[in-house]
C-alpha cells in the first residue's frame, strides 16, 4: 500500500484482524440483529455508525472472508472503515491482486499477451460506497446484512463470486453525518418531529455537497477514499448507493439519462448499462415494482464520487432508492406519485419504467431489500464477466493513452502571477493519481499520454455543455448540477498546452513541502496576489504581529514577530517572505477581523462551505443564528457579519418562498429552531452597520440586503424567468475594478462562478453614502461565458457582479456570485478575504 510514500493515507492499516485457517460456520458468525440486540431494518430502528463499525469488526474477527481496514479519519475524528470481502485465498493474496489491478489500470510497458495473462489471473476489484448523504441511511443498515450473507453463505454461487471478486464495502462515506442523523432521529422518536429534517447540515461543513467534492478533494472523507481508489486498490467497478424522494419511482438503476460526456470511453457505458440491466432484471424477478432507468441522473457532470472515476476508466454506477422518513414508514397515496423529471414527465408505464409502483406503505426494510438485490446483481455480473472487465480496464487505459498526440502535455509554469496556486494545482493532480513531471526550473508538466489523460484534459480545458434535445423544439436537456469545472480558471492559474520536453530532464513532481528558513530582516514582504497569502497574514495577526498592505500592488509587509510565526505556513503554501528595511510609504494597516457567520435553521450548504473556507484560511468565524442576531448589540463582538447565499424569504421567516398554486406546507422543526430574522433581526443588523459594522452578502442573501437597506442598488434579474435567463453553474468573465480595498491584489480580469440570476445596477446616491462597482460583466455578450453553459447572457452585459456601499458609519459588500463556492473558486477567494479585512479596518 506504499504507506511510507503516501502519508495522507497512512491510516489505511489493518485493525489487527487475523485470518483463520478454518472457515467459520454460520453458527459462529452472528447476524447484525443478533450482535446488536435489535432487529436491523425494523420500523423506527437504526444502527448508528459506531454500532455498525463494531459489527464489522466482529465479523472480521470470526470470518476468514472479511477484513476491516481504516481509510483515515473523518472531519470529527471518527475512523472511516472499509470491509474487504472475498474468498480466504484472495484475502491472503490481496497484495498480488492489487498489483494486477494497478498494472491493468496503467498498462504502459505491457504486451497484449502479458495483459491477457494478468486478466486471467486477476480478480475484479469492486468498490461499493454507502450513504455519502447521511439522511439516505438505508444502505448503512443493508451493508451489515450483505456482509453477513457473504461471510456465511456456503452455496456454490456465492463461493464462485467471492473467488472472482474482491469487494471493497464502505458502510458509510459520511460517518459524522450518519451519527448526526441517528442521534436526531432517536431524540425525536414518538414526537411530531419524528423522521423530520435536521436544522443543521448532516456533515460538519458541507452537507449534501460532500458529493460535489471529488475533483477538488477539499474534505477529509473524499481525500481518504480517493487515496484508496487511485493509489492503493484501483477498482474496475464502483457503485455509489443513494436515496431520492418518496413520491416517484422506487429505484433508479443505470443506464443514465442524457447528456453523456463524449470523452468517456464507450466501454464504461456498455459495462454500466450491462450491470444496470441485470439489476433491473433481478429486481423485477423478485417482484419489486417501480424500477426505472434513463431517469433524472445524467452521465456528464464530473463532481460526484463515481462520476469523477468515469474519466479515469472506472465503470461507475449509481442507485437511487425512494426514501421513507429515515426509519419511519410513509404511506404514499396513488395520486401523490409523480414524475416531473427528465425520463419520466408523467408517472406511468414507459419502456424505461414498465412496472410502476402503485403506492402504499414504504419502509426502511423496503429500501434495504431493493438495495440488497441490486448489490447482489452487481456482484453477479462482476463475477461472470471477471476476465472481460479486467481486459476492458486495460483497453480503456490504452485508448486514453493513445488519444494524445506525441508529447502532448499541459505546462503549469512556476513563474506566474499566482505561483502558489499553480503549485496547489500540481499537488492536486498528484493526489488524483495523475502522472505529474517537473523540470529543473520548477515548471510542472501533465502529459496527456497517460491512463488519466482524459481526466487531465477535462480538468484543464473549458467546458461546453452539450445541448441535447430529446424532442424537436427549443428546449434542451438542462444540466443536472453545475456546467463548469475548469481548474485553471477556478484557481486563477496559467496553464499552457505544450509539447513535453525531453523526459531525461524531467523528474516526478514532488508534492512535499520544504521549510524555508526565515532570513534576518527588519520587515518582510509577502506577495498579495495569491489567496494562499491569507493563511500567512492571519497567522501573523493571530500571533500579535503587525501587518500592513500596499493599496497599489496588494503586497503585504509583516513585522518580524508576525513573520516568525507565519513562516511555516508561507513555506507550506509555496510563498516567500522577503526581508526589506520596513513597510513602504502609503501602506495601510491590516487588522484581524472579528467575523460572525449567519446560520439559518434551514440548513445551508453555502454557510457550511463559507465556514470551511474561512477556517482553512485562518479566519475564525463565530456562528450567529436567528436568536443571536435578534438579540442585537452585534458591534460589541463583531467587525464583519457574513451572510451566506440564503433566499430572502428563508432569512426573514425561516420558510422558503412559495409561488401561487404551490404546496405551502412545510414540515415543522422543533420550536427552538423555527423562524427567521424577522423584524427584530433586520433592525439589529441595520444598527450594526449604522454603528460602523460591515455586512458581506453572498449570492441570494444580497436580495435580503437590497430589500432591507435603503441603498442605490437593484438586481436587474430579480423577476427574470428561466426561459429568459439561465446559468446553472458556469464560469463567466468579470472585469475587476482596481483601487478599492475589496479588490486589492486581484487581477484586472477573473473568472467568477455564477449559478443564480443576479446582476446589479447602481445609481447615483445622495450625500449620505458612497457606492462602488467592484466587478462587472463585459460589454459584449459574446465575451461573457468562459466555461460551461448560459442562456440570456446579454442580460449581464454592462451590469455589476459585485458592489459595495457605505451605510451610516458602516459598509455593505454585495457579491452576486459566490466567491467561495464549494471551496473550489480559489481565484475569487481574495474578494471575500479583502472584504473581511476592509470591515476590520480602523483607518
Amino acid at each position: 500500500m506504499r504507506l511510507a510514500r503516501r502519508p495522507l493515507w497512512a491510516a489505511f492499516v489493518f485493525l489487527g484482524l487475523s485470518l483463520r485457517p478454518v472457515p467459520a460456520s454460520s453458527a459462529t458468525v452472528p447476524s447484525p440483529s443478533e450482535f446488536l440486540g435489535f432487529q436491523v431494518g425494523a420500523d423506527r430502528t437504526l444502527a448508528d455508525y459506531r454500532q455498525i463499525s463494531s459489527y464489522f469488526r466482529k465479523l472480521a474477527s470470526v470470518s476468514p472472508r472479511v477484513q476491516v481496514v481504516s481509510t483515515g479519519r473523518t472531519t470529527l475524528g471518527e475512523e472511516m472503515l472499509m470491509a474487504v470481502i472475498s474468498s480466504e485465498e484472495n484475502l491472503k493474496n490481496q497484495k498480488r491482486i492489487r498489483e494486477i489491478a494497478r498494472k491493468l489500470a496503467d498498462p504502459r510497458g505491457l504486451s497484449e499477451a502479458e495483459t491477457a495473462a494478468l486478466a486471467s489471473e486477476g480478480k475484479v476489484v469492486l468498490l461499493v460506497t454507502c450513504a455519502i448523504h447521511a439522511s439516505e441511511i438505508g444502505s448503512t443498515q443493508m451493508a451489515m446484512e450483505w456482509a453477513h450473507a457473504l461471510a456465511t453463505a456456503e452455496d456454490a454461487v456465492t463461493t464462485k463470486r467471492l473467488q472472482d471478486v474482491v469487494l471493497l464495502l464502505v458502510p458509510s462515506l459520511n460517518p459524522d453525518g450518519q451519527l448526526m442523523e441517528t442521534d436526531w432521529y432517536r431524540k425525536n422518536l414518538g414526537t411530531k418531529f419524528e423522521g423530520g429534517r435536521m436544522p443543521w447540515l448532516y456533515h460538519p461543513y458541507v452537507g449534501h455537497d460532500n458529493n460535489r467534492d471529488w475533483y477538488m478533494l477539499t474534505q477529509k472523507e473524499s481525500k481518504a477514499l480517493s487515496g484508496v481508489v487511485y493509489h492503493d486498490w484501483f477498482p474496475q467497478v464502483w457503485l455509489d448507493e443513494h436515496q431520492m424522494g418518496w413520491n416517484g419511482p422506487r429505484i433508479f438503476v443505470p443506464p443514465y439519462s442524457e447528456p453523456v460526456d463524449p470523452d468517456i470511453h464507450p466501454l464504461v457505458w456498455r459495462e454500466v448499462n450491462l450491470i444496470g440491466a441485470n439489476m433491473a432484471f433481478r429486481l423485477e424477478q423478485a417482484g419489486k415494482a417501480g424500477v426505472i432507468y434513463g431517469y433524472a441522473f445524467d452521465a456528464y457532470w464530473i463532481g460526484g464520487t463515481k462520476n469523477t472515476a468515469w474519466w479515469k476508466n472506472i465503470s461507475g454506477l449509481l442507485t437511487e432508492v425512494a426514501s421513507s422518513k429515515v426509519a419511519t414508514p410513509v404511506r404514499v397515496e396513488e395520486g401523490e406519485l409523480s414524475g416531473g423529471r427528465k425520463g419520466l414527465v408523467e408517472y406511468g408505464v414507459q419502456t424505461n419504467f414498465p412496472n410502476p409502483w402503485p403506492g402504499g406503505w414504504w419502509r426502511l426494510r423496503d429500501i434495504m431489500d431493493y438495495e440488497r438485490i441490486a448489490s447482489d446483481a452487481l456482484l453477479e455480473v462482476c463475477s461472470e464477466r471477471r476476465e472481460e472487465f479486467l481486459k476492458d480496464m486495460a483497453a480503456r487505459a490504452r485508448a486514453a493513452i493513445g488519444k494524445a498526440l506525441p508529447g502532448e502535455a499541459y505546462r503549469i509554469p512556476a513563474e506566474q502571477r499566482d505561483g502558489a496556486s499553480g503549485r496547489l494545482l500540481a499537488r492536486l493532480m498528484v493526489e488524483h493519481g495523475v502522472e505529474v513531471l517537473a523540470s529543473a526550473n520548477g515548471d510542472a508538466f501533465l502529459p496527456l499520454a497517460q491512463p488519466y489523460g482524459p481526466f487531465v484534459r477535462e480538468m484543464m480545458e473549458p467546458q461546453r455543455y452539450p445541448e441535447v434535445k430529446l424532442v424537436a423544439g427549443k428546449e434542451i436537456v438542462f444540466p443536472y448540477d453545475v456546467a463548469a469545472w475548469t481548474l485553471p480558471l477556478l484557481l486563477g492559474v496559467t496553464v499552457e498546452k505544450t509539447t513535453l520536453p525531453d523526459r531525461a530532464g524531467l523528474v516526478p513532481f514532488d508534492p512535499s513541502v520544504n521549510d524555508r528558513p526565515l532570513p534576518d530582516g527588519a520587515a518582510y514582504t509577502l506577495d498579495g496576489a495569491s489567496p494562499e497569502s491569507a493563511k500567512v497574514v492571519q497567522a501573523a495577526l493571530r500571533a500579535g504581529g503587525k501587518v500592513r498592505r500596499d493599496p497599489v500592488t496588494g503586497t503585504f509587509t509583516l513585522d518580524p514577530k508576525g513573520a516568525k510565526e507565519a513562516a511555516p505556513g508561507a513555506s507550506a503554501a509555496g510563498l516567500a517572505l522577503r526581508p526589506v528595511p520596513g513597510a513602504g510609504a502609503g501602506t495601510v494597516p491590516v487588522s484581524a477581523p472579528r467575523v460572525g457567520l449567519y446560520k439559518p435553521w434551514t440548513a445551508s450548504m453555502d454557510e457550511g462551505w463559507t465556514r470551511f473556507v474561512l477556517e482553512q484560511y485562518g479566519f475564525a468565524p463565530k456562528t450567529l443564528d436567528n436568536k443571536a442576531i435578534r438579540a442585537g448589540k452585534l458591534g460589541e463582538a463583531f467587525d464583519v457579519i457574513v451572510l451566506p447565499s440564503v433566499d430572502r424569504e428563508v432569512m426573514t421567516t425561516g420558510k422558503p418562498k412559495r409561488e401561487e398554486g404551490e404546496m405551502r406546507y412545510l414540515t415543522e422543526l422543533p420550536p427552538e429552531y423555527q423562524g427567521g430574522l424577522e423584524k427584530e433581526g433586520a433592525a439589529a443588523l441595520k444598527a450594526f452597520v449604522e454603528e460602523g459594522g460591515t455586512i458581506v452578502a453572498l449570492g441570494a442573501s444580497t436580495g435580503w440586503v437590497i430589500n432591507e437597506f435603503n441603498i442605490p442598488v437593484r438586481n436587474t434579474l430579480a423577476r427574470v424567468k428561466r426561459e429568459e435567463f439561465s446559468c446553472p453553474g458556469s464560469l463567466l468573465r468579470a472585469r475587476v475594478e482596481g483601487g478599492h480595498p475589496v479588490t486589492w491584489g486581484l487581477p484586472s480580469e477573473t473568472a467568477v462562478f455564477v449559478d443564480e440570476a443576479i446582476a446589479f445596477q447602481t445609481s447615483l446616491p445622495g450625500g449620505e453614502l458612497s457606492r462602488w462597482t467592484l466587478a462587472s460583466y463585459p460589454h459584449d455578450a459574446r465575451d461573457v461565458l468562459m466555461s460551461g453553459w448560459i442562456a440570456g447572457e446579454e442580460k449581464l452585459t454592462r451590469k455589476a457582479a459585485a458592489v459595495a456601499t457605505t451605510f451610516g458609519k458602516g459598509k455593505l459588500v454585495l457579491f452576486g456570485f459566490r466567491p467561495q463556492m464549494r471551496a473550489q473558486t480559489h481565484a475569487t477567494f481574495p474578494f471575500l478575504f479583502n472584504a473581511l479585512w476592509w470591515g476590520a479596518a480602523r483607518e
